[in-house]
């Protein structure tokens, strides 16, 4: 039986197509594979996250990038983890504030929560959804420390200015300070004076949060007022967070003389 060559051509360019095409389909399966594991030799254990995304995609590299994360800071030194948002992200700032959260929840216990500081920020890096996952977060170690020749208390002409460590609601315990608060107390115990006590933050952190740290610096103080012989009811307390700062939050030095405790006596 004879094969019509036109058959014979149709069968040749049918089996063509497939072979092109069974190799177009190996190619790409190997070059899909090829990324992914280059994505994969990429990451560094730094948590990522997704589009909208509150909790970090799981990572083996994680446990060895916490350890040289916690390596950089010292003892008493608080960790400042800026979570971010993207433009188009549900949520913005309380989904970076969800993200550092989440950060600092995997950081526990090795460094504990009242040692991390939670902050967000926008961030325009061009990524936009349905991407890889990303990194969506910044971390800072905070060493600001009072130098030993500065007082953590200064008079200022009405006004007796308490200074505080970082991130702390409680002053820098120092025996002078106690014993300079307890003779303010002594010296106004009998007397019609009334206490306005306003705390202030520096800038690191969002307006909420820094309103109620500087609300809780305020109380601190007034709990040493009343305990001192000072009635709850001649004392006023507010919190002006950061937006009345005193020197440059862009230095440590600024950001220190910043986080404050305002007494003003009124006779």
């Amino acid at each position: 039986m004879k094969i019509p060559l036109w058959l014979i051509l149709l069968l040749f360019v049918g089996y063509s197509i497939w072979a092109s095409k069974c190799w177009h389909d190996h190619m790409m399966r190997d070059c899909c594979e090829d990324t992914a594991a280059a994505a994969v030799a990429e990451t560094t254990g730094v948590p990522l996250f997704n589009w909208n995304g509150e909790k970090p995609v799981p990572d083996a590299k994680f446990p060895d990038w916490k350890k040289s994360l916690l390596a950089k800071g010292g003892q008493g030194d608080t960790l400042v983890v800026t979570g971010f948002y993207r433009a188009g992200e549900a949520n913005g700032e309380q989904l970076a504030l969800a993200r550092a959260a989440a950060i600092r929840d995997m950081l526990a216990p090795e460094i504990p929560a009242s040692r991390v500081r939670l902050a967000a920020r926008m961030v325009d890096d061009g990524l936009t959804e349905g991407g890889s996952p990303m990194e969506s977060a910044a971390f800072t170690w905070s060493k600001m420390v009072l130098k030993k020749e500065e007082s953590a208390v200064i008079e200022a002409d009405k006004d007796v200015i308490l200074l505080f460590p970082f991130n702390s609601t409680e002053r820098d315990r120092d025996a002078k300070v106690d014993a300079y608060l307890k003779e303010l107390c002594a010296k106004h115990k009998s007397t019609a004076a009334t206490f306005n006590v306003v705390g202030h933050t520096d800038n690191v952190g969002t307006d909420e949060e820094n309103m109620k740290l500087g609300l809780a610096r305020a109380r601190t103080v007034v709990r040493t007022l009343t305990e001192n012989g000072i009635a709850a009811s001649r004392i006023q307390t507010s919190s002006k967070g950061e937006s009345e700062p005193v020197a440059d939050n862009s230095t440590d030095e600024g950001r220190q003389k910043n986080r404050r405790v305002v007494i003003t006596v009124n006779q």
